[in-house]
């Protein structure tokens, strides 16, 4: 390891960037913590890449090289990596638990490359992983497993399948996913099918005001049906093309008697969340007919004409805060006798 002809090395930092190589360097020390070996020429990373275990490297910074290859065993001496950048290179798969020696990775990014398989166990044993980017590839079927409630990597927050090849989505499960997961959801420049069933998800996310929709409304299209494949706007499909019914955020309403459960589906994960009954009331325990869940979503009955109004949800975090309205509608008979 030359750190005087080849790399920059500022105490436990290795810079590599930009130096014409073709193999990892040989000799890394085992202090490093921040390794660059970006915009190089490197095409494969093989088992052997580091005979040694690098116990404190945080940070692999492997992006715009020529990487058409990674070993099964590229990371085993890696373990402690909680930031790993892969894009803009010539990977076309990932192979099965090719990143499973990773259990403290926070960060992935794979954008940019050629891949277009994705081996449904590549993902497992990333424990820690909070954003996954795998734009500008050439994906065809949406990851489900990454996001079901079952599957889903548990600390997951944003995951980009932006500009990639996939037609259809599993739009019904996508719907039922939490806000704070569909926030950090980007699906748009692919091409899917124009679809009602698809407006209305992806008008009720531009309500909802989440940011995979927002940050890129214009960029929201669709193939439309016809032998022409025209795109479209997905949110002006209810105006033209498919005249799909106008998508509303609708209030809840209920008869005497009944039970409710108001959900505060917040945009951000493990939010901590208050109620505050009509009129502003702030929940207490004193109120026998309305109780906060663990959930953080309101259980208010057995329904009296009175409880019709608004109910709001505060919640906060040490960076965000939302507040959310429901308007309930009490109707003043029971369903028996509606």
């Amino acid at each position: 390891m030359d750190c005087h002809r080849t790399c920059v090395c500022a105490s436990n930092i290795i810079s590599c960037s930009k130096v014409n190589l073709t193999n990892v360097p040989t000799a890394l020390p085992g202090h490093v913590a921040v390794l660059d070996l970006s915009f190089n020429f490197i095409t494969r990373l093989r088992a052997e890449w580091t005979p040694v275990k690098l116990s404190r490297l945080h940070s692999l910074l492997l992006g715009n090289n020529r990487l058409t290859f990674l070993s099964s065993e590229a990371f085993v001496y890696v373990t402690g990596l909680r930031y790993l950048d892969l894009s803009s290179n010539g990977l076309r798969q990932l192979d099965e638990n090719i990143f499973e020696p990773l259990e403290h990775l926070e960060v992935l990014l794979l954008y940019n490359n050629n891949i277009s398989q994705i081996d449904r166990s590549a993902f497992s044993g990333l424990l820690s992983l909070q954003r996954l980017y795998l734009s500008q590839n050439q994906i065809s079927r949406f990851p489900m497993e990454l996001v079901r409630e079952r599957s889903r990597l548990k600390t997951l927050s944003l995951l980009d399948v932006s500009s990639n090849r996939i037609k259809t989505l599993p739009l019904q499960e996508l719907q039922t996913l939490p806000a704070w997961l569909k926030n950090g959801l980007y699906l748009h420049n692919n091409p899917l099918t124009c679809s009602c069933q698809l407006f209305d998800m992806v008008a009720r996310w531009h309500l909802k005001e989440l940011s995979s929709v927002t940050d890129f409304k214009l960029s929201h299209t669709c193939v439309l049906p016809g032998p022409q494949k025209h795109k479209a706007p997905v949110l002006d499909l209810d105006k033209a093309y498919l005249n799909c019914s106008e998508v509303r955020m609708l209030d809840e309403e209920a008869y005497l008697e009944q039970f409710l459960v108001l959900d505060c589906d917040t945009r951000q994960k493990d939010m901590t969340k208050s109620w505050a009954l009509p009129g502003d009331v702030p929940l207490s325990p004193a109120h026998k007919t309305a109780a906060m869940r663990r959930d953080g979503s309101l259980q208010i009955g057995p329904l009296k004409a009175e409880d019709s109004g608004v109910y709001t949800c505060y919640a906060t975090s040490d960076s965000f805060n939302e507040t959310l309205y429901v308007t309930v509608g009490v109707f003043n008979s029971t369903k028996a006798s509606g």
